[in-house]
């Protein structure tokens, strides 16, 4: 019986002078150029999601509302905070040709509000996803929770003095 015996790689006398055999450096060279594509597209795709209109302000973001409001019935009341005459109807229609179901106008407890305020009527852990999508598509930032469960509606939009800065007014204009 004979027996073989395997030599280190670095003793054959095929072995380049890094000691990684035939083509060795070809390799390596191969494996860093992938290593780096891979780096590359990485650093790219976190670049991409961190500069989403996901993480933008709701006033940064278009007149179309984030959540799509037909993938929730939300029910809208519209309250006159300002006293400015038929700014509740002008509120009513926007929403409405956006997909809202507004099923009041009323005026609010005062005329007094200098911003205009979307309040969650049902939310849990914080304003929801609805509630947002109401602030989306009026343009306001000021979304918050207010649960009561005596309004029969999910969201209360108080249109307050800055009416002219909502994407309503802008689009009239």
């Amino acid at each position: 019986m004979t027996r073989q015996v395997i030599q280190p790689s670095a003793n054959r006398p095929d072995a380049d002078a890094e000691g990684r055999g035939p083509g060795g450096r070809w390799r390596v060279r191969v494996l860093e150029g992938v290593i780096v594509i891979l780096l590359g597209l990485n650093a790219y795709l976190v670049y991409s999601v961190a500069t989403s209109s996901a993480f933008s302000t709701s006033a940064e973001r278009s007149v179309e509302a984030v959540v799509d409001p037909s993938a929730f019935h939300i029910q809208v009341e519209v309250l006159n905070g300002c006293g400015e005459r038929g700014i509740g109807q002008r509120a009513m229609r926007f929403l409405r040709e956006r997909g809202f179901d507004v099923v009041n106008i009323d005026n609010a407890d005062h005329f007094e509000y200098r911003e205009t305020v979307v309040l969650d009527r049902r939310g849990t852990d914080g304003p929801s996803e609805a509630a947002r999508a109401v602030g989306n598509a009026l343009g306001t930032q000021y979304v918050l929770l207010q649960r009561n469960d005596d309004r029969l509606v999910d969201v209360s939009v108080v249109i307050g003095k800055d009416y002219g800065e909502l994407l309503f007014s802008v689009e009239n204009d």
